[in-house]
């Protein structure tokens, strides 16, 4: 692996926006100086991701994730950090240097420049074969038939592959690209005795990264071949529980919309935008993943779903909605009435009606989730409506907002006649459920009601801030140690922040910029006690508080083996000199509060 000085770390760090780099991950908004948004790293409804770009950093306040803008991409994208710096630095317009033991980084760098230009020379070749007369003629008269003006197909640069099992490969040939390298980019396949081309007498579309950069192809059979569809597979360039269909084109008409409609083919993405609705991406054929919906927030908060009016196209509907939900995103269903999916309906109805039965006619996730529900049950006969009520129970008590949870209820018992007070009970047995769970989980985890955020230790918050001051004041690193040794380190982790500061950060480094470096845990730790606000002309005092509040958590701690050994003492005698022990223990104690200054005198940072 590559190593690169540390002024060079630091310089690519310095001239990155970490906004800019998260805000392609997470969708953030400014309050006062910083950027909130819904945390990545877990699970959340209310915003507690912080992200500082005075200090060029991130911290959650829920489940303490944080860093720098290396660290973000390494735990985000799963990033070796070589490959972070590569990525910033790209960013910030500065070129690394070469260095000799840099030959995986450019390796791998050159591969990837060299299977996006494969991948651009195939479209070109497929392009080539649709507007060919002869070659193309049938392609050509599939489209026509689905509507696609030329314009559109030259700008998503639409093509077609030719029946015969080696065209591409022969013409890569002609071109310098070999076997293996097409293989590699899923354009052929590796048989038993020789290889083949993938794709073969299929519309071809092109799917792009981003950037607008062809990364993989997905294929529509002209044929009774199986299967209709053909997509890429994964490749180094391409994951498909990453991509979108269509996202480069349509990222500045979600915005402007502000939703996104995601569909499930191509064709049901093309045809809107071919009608004048931009704002719409398709999950090439594959259920919605947690990459997606995290893509998604990125450029809004609402989704609407329009998926196939088939039994298959509702359950991928009903899967795609709990992962959408579970990322802070609005979810909304869209039934298409009289047609199987988006691109036949908007070629029977037309614009003005796709849209009005988008924005007008689709159904929030609750809704839509009762409606199913109520097709699985026979309402006509008392079993099949209990069964139906305690579900519907369940669903709505998922519902935290206690007048939004009021409108599904009188909705559910105007539409579907349940007796009012009957359901109330149902209901309140689910909801007594959930709050006795909800109880049992915050104290387990110690959490408030408001999330992951935990209750701080008045030792836990000491620890931190002598972290903080080892941070800021690098000349009294080496005396902070030496006390907090001789007072006792209250966690393991502390205890390798402090040694980390003092031996392997020169007084001269940022410890920030070095975050990366660490264990997620440290680093999380770390930039926790950076965010820790002081006021610095109190720095002395505060160490002594500091150190206090940790001497009283050990004492803490020995009053509470004492009493365990009260409890199983032998005999009257070590009983008494247990309690005498303890008496001790809490006179240790209250001299410490009353002299605010540890028994070892305190310390001096002069």
């Amino acid at each position: 692996m590559p190593e690169f000085p540390q002024e060079i770390v630091e310089r690519v760090r310095s001239h990155v926006d970490i906004v800019q780099v998260i805000g392609e991950h997470v969708r953030l908004e400014r309050k006062g100086r910083a950027f909130w948004g819904l945390c990545p790293f877990h699970s959340e409804k209310s915003p507690s991701f912080h992200v500082d770009p005075e200090k060029q950093l991130y911290y959650c306040f829920g489940c303490q994730a944080g860093g720098n803008a290396y660290s973000f991409l390494m735990e985000y994208s799963k990033m070796p950090f070589f490959e972070a710096l590569e990525n910033l630095a790209e960013r910030a317009g500065i070129e690394l240097p070469q260095q000799v033991d840099d030959q995986e980084a450019m390796l791998r760098k050159q591969q990837r420049e060299r299977d996006l230009k494969i991948m651009s020379w195939a479209a070109e070749v497929f392009v080539k074969q649709l507007i060919n007369e002869q070659l193309g003629k049938v392609a050509r008269d599939y489209l026509a038939k689905r509507g696609l003006s030329a314009d559109l197909m030259n700008s998503l640069k639409i093509g077609y592959s030719l029946p015969a099992w080696g065209t591409l490969i022969e013409r890569g040939q002609k071109a310098g690209i070999s076997t293996d390298e097409l293989i590699r980019v899923g354009l052929a396949v590796q048989g038993d005795s020789t290889a083949y081309d993938r794709f073969r007498h299929r519309v071809m579309f092109p799917i792009c990264d981003r950037r607008g950069q062809i990364i993989a192809f997905g294929g529509r059979v002209l044929d009774d071949s199986q299967p209709k569809y053909l997509n890429s597979p994964e490749t180094p360039i391409f994951h498909k529980g990453r991509e979108l269909f269509g996202l480069d084109r349509a990222a500045r008409a979600i915005g402007t919309a502000g939703f996104a409609i995601v569909v499930e083919g191509y064709m049901d993405a093309i045809t809107p935008w071919q009608y004048g609705v931009d704002n719409v991406v398709a999950s090439l054929g594959t259920a919605l993943s947690q990459d997606h919906a995290h893509i998604l927030k990125r450029y809004t908060n609402e989704v609407n779903l329009c998926f196939d009016a088939d039994i298959a196209g509702q359950n991928a509907a009903l899967r795609g909605m709990d992962i959408l939900r579970k990322a802070g995103i609005s979810v909304k269903v869209t039934q298409l009435e009289q047609g199987k999916d988006p691109d036949d309906y908007l070629r029977k109805f037309g614009k003005e009606r796709f849209l009005s039965l988008v924005t007008e006619s689709a159904l929030p996730l609750v809704e839509y989730r009762i409606l199913q529900l109520s097709k699985e049950h026979d309402l006509s006969i008392p079993n099949g409506l209990g069964a139906f009520a305690a579900q519907v129970a369940k669903t709505v008590a998922e519902v935290e907002n206690a007048v939004e949870r009021d409108g599904y209820i009188k909705k559910a018992l105007q539409s579907y006649r349940l007796p009012e007070g009957a359901f109330m009970q149902e209901l309140a047995k689910v909801l007594g459920k959930l709050a006795y769970t909800d109880k049992l989980t915050i104290r387990r985890h110690n959490t408030s009601d408001r999330g992951l955020i935990a209750t701080q230790s008045g030792w836990v918050k000491a620890s931190r801030l002598l972290i903080h001051l080892m941070v800021r004041f690098p000349r009294h690193r080496e005396k902070l140690f030496q006390f907090w040794s001789e007072i006792g380190f209250p966690e393991g982790k502390y205890q390798q922040l402090a040694t980390w500061l003092l031996h392997d950060v020169a007084e001269t480094d940022d410890p920030i910029s070095l975050a990366h470096e660490l264990p997620s845990d440290l680093k999380s730790e770390l930039v926790g006690a950076y965010n820790e606000q002081i006021i610095e002309e109190n720095a002395i005092e505060m160490a002594n508080e500091c150190f206090v509040k940790i001497e009283e958590h050990h004492i803490d701690q020995e009053v509470e083996g004492v009493m365990k050994d009260v409890e199983s003492a032998n005999s009257s005698e070590e009983r008494n000199q247990l309690l005498l022990k303890r008496r001790d223990l809490g006179i240790r104690k209250k001299r410490l509060r009353e002299r605010k200054v540890p028994s070892r005198g305190g310390i001096s940072l002069e």
